[in-house]
């Protein structure tokens, strides 16, 4: 696969794509970071916020690296559908860098290098982590002992939260990674309790939420207002009222409650 054909693949919106066609990172350039990338991506990323226009620096660079997985994929048989659903997270990330600083390009470093590293999948709607439980998780009704075999939930922006898709998307997981992963966790703000004061039991969220058992809420994070109102403001009425979520979540945090941060687990039975 080329460059060209990887940006069309997944997306990538047009004026990034010229962006990208300046080729600013040259072969040996591009070596010496890729050898700083596999060797320690925190460093690595401590030197990139060196690099002047670093942000659209960092999108071309990204895709090369998503060009070398891809050779990766082919030795072991994954398909280009799992790919491209894959890097399409690039794309995401690139239309977010705009939307914040108003140039295209990426600042997700340390996230999108999971997907680089092939430690995450994109199968249909959701993402997918395999990963050993650090802690027992104690449910309702079900308990995980620590170090049990789990694939870790996490949910891209961009799209609805249709359940019948996140269905799907769990079948894909069982499928791609095997029967010996039957439990999925998930830490997120959409496994908060508190959503069901807010909103309809019967929505999408709310039907997401109870595959799971949530087992803690942090109530200091502030992942619900960046993932529902795209940042975090100190004076919570002015955050905007655009969608019926957030005019709920907005009207429950003016009155003293806190949303947050869910964790919690299901097992396939």
């Amino acid at each position: 696969m080329k460059l060209e054909e990887l940006m069309e693949r997944i997306y990538l919106p047009g004026e990034a794509r010229k962006l990208v066609r300046n080729e600013r990172i040259g072969v040996k350039e591009y070596g010496l970071w890729k050898d700083r990338f596999d060797r320690d991506i925190m460093q690595f990323i401590e030197e990139w916020k060196l690099i002047e226009d670093g942000y659209t620096w960092a999108l071309e660079f990204y895709l090369k690296l998503a060009l070398d997985t891809y050779e990766e994929y082919r030795k072991k048989g994954y398909g280009d559908q799992v790919f491209v659903q894959t890097f399409y997270d690039i794309t995401i990330w690139c239309r977010e860098c705009e939307r914040k600083y108003g140039v295209y390009g990426l600042e997700e470093l340390a996230w999108l290098g999971q997907s680089v590293k092939m430690m995450l999948f994109r199968l249909g709607r959701l993402q997918f982590e395999p990963i050993v439980t650090d802690k027992e998780m104690r449910g309702e009704s079900q308990v995980i002992p620590a170090e049990t075999r789990a694939l870790n939930v996490h949910i891209p922006a961009g799209e609805p939260l249709v359940y019948e898709e996140c269905q799907k998307s769990f079948q894909q997981a069982l499928d791609f990674f095997g029967q010996e992963y039957q439990v999925f966790v998930c830490d997120s703000w959409l496994l908060s309790p508190h959503l069901k004061e807010i909103l309809p039991r019967a929505c999408n969220i709310i039907r997401f939420q109870n595959l799971f058992q949530v087992t803690e809420v942090d109530y200091d994070s502030l992942q619900p207002e960046t993932r529902i109102f795209g940042e975090v403001l100190a004076d919570h009425r002015l955050y905007p009222e655009d969608t019926s979520l957030q005019k709920r979540a907005k009207e429950y945090m003016l009155s003293g409650h806190k949303l947050g941060t869910g964790v919690g687990f299901f097992i396939i039975q």
